[in-house]
């Protein structure tokens, strides 16, 4: 059962990773929120980590949970009028 919940739980953070690129890719996205994300992916592809990627599992999760948080401030700071626009166009596709 638990195998399911991380394969819906990475299918949810590919989903939300999607409509962020298309995000980012507007220009009526408010620029703090850009930045925002912006700097959380610097930090997650910056070889200085809070918990080094060399330790199996934790590295990994812990770049995995500051994007799942990264992402939700993300749509926190997005208009939900225009993200629902980029919803609709990715469920089109």
């Amino acid at each position: 059962m638990k195998i399911f919940f991380r394969i819906g739980a990475l299918r949810a953070l590919w989903g939300s990773s999607r409509l962020a690129w298309r995000l980012m890719g507007d220009r009526r996205t408010p620029l703090g929120a850009r930045l925002l994300l912006g700097l959380a992916v610097a930090l997650i592809v910056s070889p200085i980590n809070w918990i080094p990627s060399a330790i199996p599992i934790l590295g990994q999760m812990e770049d995995l949970a500051l994007l799942a948080l990264a992402l939700k401030l993300f749509f926190k700071y997005v208009p939900a009028e225009l993200r629902l626009e980029h919803q609709a166009a990715l469920s089109r596709t």
